[in-house]
């Protein structure tokens, strides 16, 4: 991104750095998948050497013709003393990745069809795994003759009672009127059909009528026609039995010269940039380039960089069900000449506990033994929008270390606007209030839509809107994101004479973000309606607006000069 042709590159750091033009522009390479790690099946299979295909958790980004980078000689468990190793091959065919799922409902041994919570990407003719060794359930293979529809679960959303017609699920989405769909547990389970469905209200009439109560979160399934095989099962298999299907993969040329494992990176390397004179030296994966006509990437401050870092890059986002989710923690090793470590340390969580500092027994709520925070924006829901900050972690107040990650780092308090601030307003809504305090100094936005303030007082932090809108006697908000939120929180659902208080009972981000309230709703509000916490009060109205995303601190790192953190300086 910013990278154009005519630039001028600079691969390597001085002394050993080269500069080239570049004369054709490609694409880049896309975040690595990882090779397929099927269950019940594994957890890890090995592809042998010689092997001209891997299956994937995705084929997003391959394309015929172009180069792949095939990751090998992982050990486990890892000691963070490896560097990365890569085959490359130029793909030949990209087929389908793996789908992993599970069974919807109970299947009796003789059965010829399997009802499933995932279909997508099976085809007939796949060949698909069943259960494990044990008693009146055996390992079988079975052979996919067609492909129907995969079940829709959900859940109660509300206590139903026995007798009742009509039941509110968290949503409803693609269950059809005349569905035959389950309600309950196995203890408590009972077949009915769905005579009216609201997807917009997730209220779901039904017949007949309920023969025994059941508690909110208890499961509602519509099954759908499921998968059907070539051959009858030899065994009975149990709902929620996770399968694996390996799919189609990718085929490469040339053949693998190292075995590779599961979860070991696959990457498509994309067509890159075509310089116009070729490197006369080698360089390392992750030596860093630069293309100093970017100026919305990489390090921008004004002091001078004495060193490039090109990687490995710091865990900040990961594939997770497909999707890109934000994830900041990771571990960082330092070791001497010799291969000795010398200080070590994890960020954002406990990720490899040989390499952490201090008491790691801590127990109670959010206690996970000793690590450095991870700067980030924070909020709870992975699959947010990433909400940039620019923060550091540093060892407070003189930089030295105590031996102890629980007490040695500091990072400053920064979080972004969770919803646009008007200019004259007083209240900002955030992501999160961790780390801000009333009476202490707040910085804005950047550049020339910076401004300072201080903090009159730190309320709850959440900010969204209504993606449907929500009836009196609602309980479930459809909302566009849960980040910031909390149970038993209070918060704000409308505005002016529309706005009502109300506690929050759970949230959720799974299949749409939604948050339960912990009572009906007395009045209706709109798609669009504002959902949010009460904020951080200022103690001046602000000068000018600020767009939701806008970065909120108490102070930024200062390169190249001791970092503030709080009241003190690292």
């Amino acid at each position: 991104t910013g990278i154009s042709a005519g630039d001028t590159l600079t691969i390597g750091n001085d002394p050993h750095a080269e500069t080239r033009k570049i004369a054709a522009l490609g694409t880049a390479a896309t975040i690595p998948t990882t090779l397929w790690q099927p269950l019940p099946e594994g957890p890890v299979i090995t592809i042998p050497a010689g092997s001209t295909n891997v299956p994937v958790e995705s084929v997003a980004g391959f394309a015929v013709g172009q180069k792949i980078a095939l990751g090998y000689g992982a050990t486990y468990p890892s000691v963070a003393r490896d560097h990365e190793q890569y085959e490359i091959a130029t793909v030949t065919a990209v087929g389908k990745p793996g789908t992993q799922a599970y069974l919807a409902a109970d299947v009796a041994a003789g059965a010829t069809t399997l009802q499933v919570t995932a279909a997508d990407n099976i085809s007939a003719g796949d060949h698909i795994r069943l259960d494990i060794a044990s008693v009146g359930h055996g390992i079988e293979t079975v052979t996919v003759a067609s492909v129907g529809t995969s079940a829709i679960q959900t859940n109660l959303s509300a206590d139903a009672v026995a007798g009742a017609t009509q039941i509110k699920v968290r949503r409803a989405e693609g269950i059809k009127v005349g569905s035959q769909i389950t309600v309950g547990t196995p203890a408590t389970r009972q077949v009915v059909t769905a005579t009216a469905v609201s997807a917009e209200t997730h209220f779901i009439t039904i017949d007949p009528a309920l023969t025994q109560a059941h508690i909110r979160d208890e499961w509602v399934v519509a099954p759908g026609t499921g998968i059907t095989l070539e051959a009858p099962l030899k065994f009975a298999h149990a709902a929620n039995l996770p399968f694996g299907d390996r799919g189609t993969g990718i085929s490469f040329t040339p053949a693998t010269r190292f075995p590779h494992s599961s979860n070991e990176p696959i990457q498509a390397l994309g067509t890159g940039v075509t310089l116009e004179s070729p490197l006369a030296g080698d360089y390392a994966i992750h030596t860093p380039v630069r293309d100093a006509a970017v100026t919305t990437a990489g390090y921008q401050g004004s002091k001078p960089a004495n060193q490039w870092f090109g990687g490995p890059e710091l865990a900040t986002r990961a594939p997770l069900f497909g999707r890109i989710i934000t994830v900041k923690q990771g571990s960082l090793i330092l070791r001497d000449a010799a291969g000795l470590v010398v200080d070590s340390l994890n960020y954002g969580g406990l990720v490899d506990p040989w390499a952490a500092q201090g008491y790691q027994a801590d127990s109670g709520v959010e206690k996970s033994g000793c690590f450095a925070p991870a700067p980030g924006a924070g909020g709870g829901d992975p699959f947010a929008a990433d909400q940039a900050v620019t923060a550091s972690a540093g060892r407070f107040p003189d930089g030295a270390g105590t031996g102890s990650n629980c007490g040695d780092f500091r990072t400053q308090a920064a979080t972004t606007l969770a919803a646009a601030a008007a200019a004259g307003a007083s209240n900002i809504k955030v992501f999160s209030v961790e780390g801000l305090q009333a009476g202490g100094k707040l910085q804005l936005d950047t550049g020339s839509q910076q401004e300072s303030s201080v903090i009159a007082s730190v309320g709850t932090a959440g900010g969204t809107v209504l993606r449907v809108s929500a009836e009196a006697g609602a309980a479930v908000l459809e909302v566009g994101t849960v980040a910031g939120f909390r149970e038993r929180q209070t918060i704000t659902i409308g505005s002016d004479a529309n706005a009502e208080s109300a506690t929050i009972a759970s949230t959720n981000f799974w299949g749409g973000a939604s948050i339960t309230l912990a009572a009906p709703l007395k009045q209706q509000h709109g798609k669009g309606d504002a959902v949010s916490g009460s904020g951080i009060t200022l103690a001046k109205a602000l000068a000018q607006g600020h767009a939701a995303g806008a970065s909120v601190a108490d102070n930024v790192p200062t390169p190249g000069a001791p970092n503030q953190y709080g009241s003190g300086t690292e």
